[in-house]
């Protein structure tokens, strides 16, 4: 308990704290305090006081060097004092301004001014894909921005965008969901569905959130942004663009699909994404977030409807193409009922390489972990097929790298924190300097321990070049 109070104590003083230069302007406060009252003592009127307490001291103590030490002591515990004070006082504030939340103060202004000091990765996509990511992600980083597709126009989304004229809030809502730090109570407020038969059956509350608030502010973005404030979000979530959209397919038979919804359920081999109109612009915001990130990630996610349909906008293509970031394509552990049945891991590639050269895609994160056999049986039986890279014919000068990826809870999913660990250390192999911030950044999180024994899977996996 003592060394763990101790822990806590040390933990002050840690690099990036931005407490250390108060703690020294306090002690010169004391100093001065001290320097105050030597002068005061040493007027005739107290002077006699302060000879009183030194007869009564030296009374104890013959020697000099023993008066020193309790004058040490003395200053010791003063200090000692001036701490605790501090720290109840700061926790009495806390208790009053974030009530019923217990936390550890340092440890809350560690992670924070440490995640706030992190690499900047922009992730682009959308769905359940791009909430696993960010899941993973935010215990490494605050520097996360999230580009999301807006394309959606089923369910609760699909409603509203026809009902009230805003774009469908849906993934935006997601994405502030995974990226928020907030209290569990109000996760699950964003995310309740309406079941009861009424006029608000199959809408979310997040997105009726959105929706409200977007006719109040009078402008999408800034409704996010006001939501972002609310669930204390880790980062920044843009919607791709803020124009109304269609997303079209054109299919291998020549058919063209119209929605987003019937995109990802025609059952058809897709030829090629579109959008009508054609032309749209992104954001200023976008833009900056893709020159000044340190790390680009498209995907996981739906392959055409939550990942490819962000780069039909094509000022987001060209930001990209444009940036000198390294850009990672995670590729699903599955293939998608509907979208992409029958898909290898060399169709998800192509598909990508129809909307960006081979040469700006530095590195393909693919899982390497194959499910239990019961699993896999019952995943054929959905019509769902593991997608792993399996063979090394391919035409591609980037890196493929293979990592256990995928998440006991869901055989669909990947795991939020194995994904995250693989990209930090692609970030590491890219940018180095990283390092020291990951070296010092421990969440009850990241340990390097955890990356290393990582990398070896990823070095014993595949690293393979044409």
């Amino acid at each position: 308990m003592e060394a763990e109070s101790f822990r806590r104590f040390v933990r002050w003083l840690y690099p990036g704290m931005r407490v250390k230069r108060w703690l020294i302007l306090a002690v010169c406060g004391v100093l001065l305090i001290s320097l105050g009252m030597s002068l005061i003592l040493s007027v005739p009127t107290f002077r006699g006081f302060y000879n009183l307490w030194r007869r009564f001291v030296f009374s104890f103590f013959s020697h000099h060097f023993l008066a020193v030490v309790f004058g040490l002591a003395w200053i010791t515990g003063g200090a000692s004092l001036i701490v605790w004070g501090l720290q109840k006082m700061n926790r009495s504030i806390i208790s009053v301004l974030v009530p019923e939340r217990e936390c550890d103060v340092a440890e809350l202004i560690f992670r924070s001014r440490q995640l706030s000091r992190g690499p900047h990765i922009v992730a682009i996509g959308g769905g359940h894909g791009l909430y696993t990511l960010l899941h993973g992600l935010k215990e490494y980083t605050a520097n996360i921005t999230a580009i999301v597709t807006v394309f959606d126009d089923g369910g609760s989304s699909g409603k509203l965008r026809r009902d009230m004229g805003v774009l469908p809030p849906g993934d935006i809502r997601n994405c502030l969901i995974a990226l928020a730090d907030t209290e569990p109570l109000m996760r699950d407020l964003f995310q309740y569905r309406f079941s009861e038969d009424n006029e608000l059956k199959g809408h979310n509350f997040g997105n009726l959130f959105i929706a409200a608030l977007t006719q109040v502010t009078g402008d999408f973005q800034r409704a996010i942004l006001e939501s972002s404030k609310v669930l204390a979000v880790r980062g920044r979530v843009l919607p791709t663009t803020l124009e109304n959209v269609t997303l079209k397919a054109e299919c291998v038979d020549g058919s063209i699909i119209v929605g987003e919804s019937n995109v990802g359920s025609c059952g058809k081999r897709i030829r090629r994404i579109f959008l009508d109109p054609p032309h749209v612009p992104t954001t200023p915001e976008v833009v900056k977030a893709l020159e000044e990130a340190d790390l680009i990630v498209l995907g996981p996610g739906s392959l055409y409807t939550s990942v490819l349909c962000n780069l039909a906008v094509e000022e987001v293509r060209q930001a990209i193409l444009r940036s000198s970031a390294p850009l990672v394509f995670v590729c699903n552990v599955t293939t998608q009922p509907g979208e992409t049945d029958g898909y290898t891991f060399s169709d998800h590639l192509e598909a990508v390489f129809q909307l960006l050269p081979k040469e700006r895609v530095n590195y393909v994160l693919v899982n390497g972990e194959k499910p239990d056999p019961q699993v896999l049986e019952e995943l054929k039986r959905s019509g769902i097929v593991p997608v792993l890279a399996e063979g090394n014919n391919w035409d591609f000068p980037g890196k493929i790298l293979e990592a256990p990826l995928l998440s006991e809870k869901y055989p669909t999913r990947h795991d939020p924190e194995r994904l995250a660990q693989a990209l930090c250390e692609i970030l590491l192999e890219e940018k180095p300097s990283f390092g020291f911030y990951f070296a010092l950044h421990t969440k009850n999180g990241f340990k390097k321990l955890k990356i290393v024994r990582l990398v070896s899977h990823m070095k014993r996996a595949l690293s393979r070049n044409p």
